[in-house]
């Protein structure tokens, strides 16, 4: 029998709290086709279910989610999948209640992104945090240029857009940017004492409360994919971005 890479599970003490717990430990979080294939399917799951009031979204211990596995950039090399193919983020903000990222380890690309993607976001305070998309050669994907934004303002974001520079969790509490920057093992309880307190409201005022705070987020999402799937086009179409995926990715990934 196949292993699941990502489990939706009902906390034990709460049946309104969902865990969406991400845990391919071979490819470290890292959106293999098998991975994305089962994201996707464990979203639309989601997005259908009825009776959660609260998401959490949980990783490895150091590794909340890596984006985007080689074999995956070389296919948008190649031009064989297209960045637009990649429906993550919409998928994660149509879920129709609050999703809380419990983000214990460290996040790189997309994998930021789906902690951007979220409602709460608690991070650890030594554990590091990176776009990392110029780091290997060529612009953001998923959203990332708007929503970056949206999360740190412009001045920040323009300095983790162009230098690709990673940042550990404390430097997002000094500037009050996240919900919370926490030691790592205090991550997780702190998402579930949330979504506690959000499980007891009705579920029909949280959807539509979410459906309200979250339009703007929607519509810059809306409004980067244009932008970013046409400087794809261009920044993919560089000979050398091919060289520098080869040689970068590892250590992008893993350090």
């Amino acid at each position: 029998m196949k292993q699941e890479l990502i489990t939706i599970s009902n906390y034990s003490e709460n049946k309104y709290i969902a865990i969406f717990d991400m845990h391919d430990k071979e490819n470290k979080n890292t959106f293999t086709e098998e991975f994305i294939q089962e994201m996707i399917e464990k979203l639309t799951l989601l997005q259908n279910n009825r009776e959660y009031k609260a998401v959490i979204l949980k990783g490895l211990p150091d590794i909340f989610c890596a984006g985007a596995a080689k074999s995956e950039l070389m296919k948008l090399f190649k031009g064989e999948m297209a960045v637009k193919d990649l429906v993550l983020s919409e998928l994660l903000l149509q879920i129709p209640v609050p999703v809380i990222a419990a983000m214990e380890g460290g996040a790189v690309g997309g994998g930021l992104v789906v902690g951007l993607c979220s409602d709460i976001i608690i991070m650890a305070e030594r554990s590091m945090y990176s776009g990392g998309f110029t780091d290997l050669g060529f612009t953001p994907g998923m959203g990332y240029t708007r929503l970056l934004q949206g999360l740190v303002g412009e001045f920040i974001a323009n300095e983790m857009l162009f230098t690709g520079k990673s940042f550990k969790g404390r430097y997002f509490a000094e500037k009050s940017l996240v919900n919370y920057v926490l030691p790592k093992e205090e991550v997780f309880p702190k998402a579930l004492e949330i979504a506690e307190l959000i499980a007891e409201k009705p579920r029909g005022t949280i959807e539509i409360l979410k459906y309200s705070v979250n339009l703007k987020k929607r519509q810059l999402l809306q409004e980067a994919r244009v932008h970013e799937d046409f400087m794809h086009k261009i920044s993919f179409n560089q000979p050398e971005v091919k060289e520098i995926i080869q040689k970068q990715y590892i250590d992008k990934v893993t350090k």
